[in-house]
Parts: C-alpha cells; structure tokens; sequence
C-alpha cells in the first residue's frame, strides 16, 4: 500500500475519539495501522478496562476492520501492573492522592506505543486525546491546550517528552467533541452512538480503590486518630489510604456539621479534619520531578496560569525553579485542596510550558 504522508500507528480504545482519529488520518492519506494496548485482564472492573472499557478491544478490531487497516494487540498487563498499579498504591501508603492516567500516558499511550511502532517500522504514532501539538520554526514541538476548552487533556501529557511529541499526531484536538460524534456517524463508524467514557482511565473512586490497590499488593493498613487542628481526637479510621485532601464525604464519623480532610500525617496515621473550608486554602505549592517543554527555558520567575488538577479552573501565579527538579508556585488568589501526589500543570495561554508532582502547599 503506498502512501502520501507516511505510516501511523494508532492507539486504538475503542471508544469514538480513538476510532474518529484513525479515520480521519486515513482519510488525509496516511498508511493507518491499529494497536489496543491491553492494559488489564477482562473482568477486573474495578480498575476500568482501559479507556475503552471491556469491550474495547472487540470493538477496535470492528472499527479497523471497517477502515481496512491492520490491527495490532499488544499485552502490557505486566508492565502495566508495576508502572501504574503499584505506583498508585505507593502513593497511597505515603498518605498522596495518585494521578494514574498521567504515568499511563508517559509510558504506555506514547512510551510503550512508540516503541512498537518502531518495531514496525513506522516513526509516527497517533491518539485520540484532545490537544495540540504545533511544530515551531526552530523544528522544535510545543503541546498546546485542544479547541474544546471542555474535553481539553493537556494535563494529562505534560511528562511527555520531546521525542514522543515530535512522534505524535493528535488530529482531533482541533474539533470540538460534537465535532468529533458528527464525524463518526459520517464515517459510519459502528460505535458512533458510543456513549461518553470516563475522563479517567480508572472509573473506582478514590476509597474504594485506594483499598482494592492494597489487597492486590498486600500493603499495610495503617489505621489511626482521626484529629482536629488542635489535636483532639474525634474518632479513629481503619487506613489513611481511604482519604484524600479536600475529602468531605465517606469519614467514617458523625460530627453533626460538615467537615474537610485538611492534611494526612502518614509519620503518625493521623487524619486531620476541619469544619472551616477557608482552612484549604493556599498560597502556593512546591513541586518536584518537574518537566519542562522542548522549548521552555527556566532561568527565572515566570508569570504563568497554574491548574492542579484536572478539572481545575486555571489561576495566575509565578513559578519559581528551585534547582534539581523542583519550583516553587506562588498563587495571585488562594486555591483549594492542592492535593500532595497530583500534578500541577503550567500554562502560557493556551501553550503547555511544563508540569511536575505536587510535594506539600504553604
């Protein structure tokens, strides 16, 4: 099969957006090849399937066999297992709230996937996320926010790094969702009327699978004082990895009036509780493992727009490097539960400059 604009290779959920981009790539005149990435055993529901859910991989081999392109599995249940699974529970049992889908993008939508479309002989790989990435006059690449401000997931690929990017095409970033579905059912995609999928690859919440995660690695549940700001005690929990900043529902204790998790002190077990929710506010943050993009330079201060979570409305601030990895985030207007283990995540307008991991707020 000959082609214009060179191979692709296409993680492929089976959800619309992944089956949308393969489609349209094709339709630009790309030679498409699929791949699903089959990150968890069938049945393990309390993880999620990966993005496409259970019947993801049976519904990517339909898709590609109606695009006429070859579809590839690839097992990383394996790698999958101890790159994000015991990772998230690492950080669980050090009293931080994880972000899986951010390491499973770094390592397995862009990481692993690069690598088997290397071993394919194809240099260009493609997903279904909503983002940009933009080549600059110097050759260099830049990630940038999608169109659809509401689907926008750069935050979820701020770890990735210059090759994976130079590698990548993110073709429906520049559509809006509805965009997207009208697309499918003009392509007469089979899973067109698809409903909509989690944001997250991990569809348990917090509690329930912060605990799933400890019985598959037999971790330690390390229970104890649930406490006031002053130390007092109001009751006792059965593991801190239960609980995450910002917390309001499911504390295991009547108080009579609402109350927030406002810090976890793994050193002791303790939970600390406040019934004041400007007790959440902070200043700042001081982050590490930070990575900066392909084109950023960080000799000093920078104004920026910060966002610490995902859904989280951007707010100005200055980023101050630290050295080793590190910066210090000083907010314009105080913000709300910044969550140690989260990523916070630096924008110039709708241009990605780079992210890194939440250490503690002041």
């Amino acid at each position: 099969m000959s082609s214009r604009k060179g191979r692709v290779l296409v993680a492929m959920s089976g959800g619309v957006d992944s089956s949308v981009t393969a489609a349209l790539l094709l339709e630009e005149g790309f030679e498409v090849i699929g791949a699903t990435l089959q990150l968890q055993s069938c049945g393990e529901a309390a993880f999620g399937a990966g993005c496409g859910g259970a019947a993801g991989p049976a519904q990517a081999g339909r898709v590609s066999r109606m695009l006429g392109i070859p579809h590839h599995g690839f097992d990383c249940r394996k790698q999958f297992e101890q790159a994000v699974l015991n990772y998230c529970w690492q950080e669980y049992s050090r009293g931080r709230t994880p972000n899986p889908c951010i390491v499973c993008n770094e390592k397995f939508k862009f990481g692993f996937l690069l690598e088997a479309a290397s071993s394919l002989g194809v240099s260009q790989i493609a997903t279904g996320h909503y983002a940009r990435i933009e080549r600059t006059g110097q050759g260099g690449v830049q990630l940038k926010r999608g169109l659809d401000r509401n689907k926008d997931q750069s935050y979820f690929l701020f770890a990735l790094n210059a090759r994976q990017l130079e590698a990548a095409l993110l073709p429906i970033g520049e559509l809006s969702k509805a965009e997207v579905r009208a697309q499918a059912y003009r392509l007469g995609l089979p899973n067109a009327g698809q409903e909509e999928s989690q944001d997250a690859c991990f569809a348990a919440d917090h509690v329930c699978y912060a605990e799933i995660l400890r019985q598959r690695f037999q971790g330690e549940a390390r229970a104890g004082e649930v406490v006031d700001g002053q130390g007092r005690v109001l009751g006792h929990h059965q593991g801190f990895h239960h609980f995450t900043i910002g917390q309001r529902k499911g504390l295991g204790i009547a108080l009579g009036q609402r109350a927030w998790v406002k810090a976890i002190h793994p050193e002791s077990a303790s939970v600390v509780l406040c019934r004041d929710e400007g007790e959440l506010l902070a200043q700042g943050l001081v982050a590490s493992n930070v990575t900066w993009s392909p084109s950023v330079v960080l000799p000093r201060p920078i104004p920026c727009s910060v966002q610490i979570r995902y859904r989280h409305q951007p707010v100005p601030a200055v980023v101050e490097p630290l050295g080793n990895g590190r910066v210090r985030v000083a907010f314009v207007r105080p913000v709300r539960a910044v969550t140690p283990g989260q990523a916070t995540v630096f924008y110039d307008g709708d241009i990605l400059l780079g992210g890194g991991w939440i250490e503690k707020s002041f």
